[in-house]
């Protein structure tokens, strides 16, 4: 599972709606998306996790990273 913002999740599900699906319930309105392992590619799984992180680590940390969704 990935923390997205909504747009993102809306991007990735998108890109690949095997392998990213929007948990059940509020949760997943709010951008909290399964991501099945065995059906992603390598490089969108990557992206995610990179989308992920500067969605909650520090802002100092995150503004090299933000905004780079497929």
């Amino acid at each position: 599972m990935v923390k997205l913002t909504s747009n993102q999740q809306a991007t990735f599900v998108k890109a690949d709606p095997v392998a990213f699906v929007p948990v059940k319930g509020a949760w997943g309105r709010k951008g909290a998306t399964n991501v099945y392992l065995r059906a992603v590619n390598a490089e969108l799984l990557r992206k995610a996790l990179e989308a992920a992180w500067a969605n909650t680590a520090p802002k100092g940390l995150s503004t090299g990273i933000q905004g780079q969704v497929p």
